[in-house]
């Protein structure tokens, strides 16, 4: 029997020829694209594409929003939107994706394996050039077709719908960062598989990343937003203390690391300085909830 699958992607002031080149490569591979706005400042120009494509024979659905709800909220925008159609599966990309033209096809193979709630490809970085390490991945494995992770991103994940409203959605107080970290880990306890595709590689930016060499080892500086800084900082923070009820060393040392990438290479660094100091005050009062209960 056919999947029946839709396509995700949250628009928050795209570049508009750069989503149109991404729903063209998209539409084709997916019975509907659901696109979820964040209130863009270049919605009519959004609406305007979408309208022409349409009328070309694209399935695109588009979701205007009133204010920006972030990753998190525009992506439970558009399960329940493609739940509601009864669609199996979403794959979900950024704004500025290039997918494969068998990206689909290819991660398709793998739904054949039971209580698997996302499906994902490797991850190449285009600025670096390197592969994109996920969380649990073991390297040594990826000779072989298939291996279970412990969090993979949101851009060319393919999300099981029924694994989606089991876990009950994105984590909306997340916003930003950590969304597919917080939602993986709900997964994996409620006894979902998050399944990487070895074979499957698909190129994707991350972030504004340049290679730097920082005393004896090479280090990839993001360049994120002051905005994006406050995000990781504050939800790195909220979530060790949601699933660990402690901020442990490693996250210490993540934040210490951030500091110093952000003088050592950075620029603005007096700006995104202060929204890491603010997102970890933040962090600190806003995950107080789940201090001193059981694991």
């Amino acid at each position: 029997m056919k999947l029946s699958i839709g396509a995700g992607i949250v628009t928050f002031n795209p570049d508009i020829d750069k989503l149109k080149s991404t729903l063209m490569l998209l539409s084709p591979q997916v019975d509907c694209v659901y696109i979820a706005d964040n209130a863009s400042e270049n919605y009519s120009d959004i609406a305007d594409m979408i309208a022409a494509l349409s009328s070309e024979g694209s399935g695109v659905k588009l979701m205007p929003g009133e204010t920006n709800t972030g990753v998190a909220g525009g992506l439970n925008r558009i399960m329940k939107a493609a739940l509601e159609d009864c669609k199996e599966w979403v794959l979900t990309l950024d704004q500025d994706s290039q997918p494969e033209k068998d990206l689909v096809k290819g991660l398709c193979r793998a739904t054949k394996f039971e209580r698997i709630g996302i499906i994902c490809p490797r991850i190449k970085d285009i600025n670096s050039g390197r592969i994109l390490v996920n969380f649990g991945e073991d390297t040594s494995k990826n000779d072989k077709k298939y291996q279970t992770l412990h969090s993979c991103i949101t851009a060319g994940s393919m999300i099981n719908l029924e694994a989606w409203n089991t876990v009950g959605g994105y984590d909306e107080y997340l916003f930003m960062d950590y969304v597919d970290f917080d939602y993986s880990i709900r997964l994996r306890k409620s006894g979902y598989r998050i399944l990487q595709c070895n074979q499957i590689i698909m190129e994707h930016e991350v972030g504004n990343t340049e290679v730097h060499r920082f005393l004896f080892k090479k280090v990839g500086v993001m360049n994120h937003s002051a905005m994006r800084k406050y995000y990781i900082t504050r939800n790195r923070i909220y979530c060790s203390y949601k699933y660990y009820r402690r901020f442990g060393f490693r996250n210490i040392v993540g934040i210490v690391k951030t500091i110093v990438l952000i003088l050592c290479y950075e620029e603005d660094k007096k700006h995104k300085l202060s929204f890491v100091i603010r997102g970890v005050k933040d962090g600190i009062r806003d995950s107080k909830q789940f201090r001193g209960r059981d694991k």
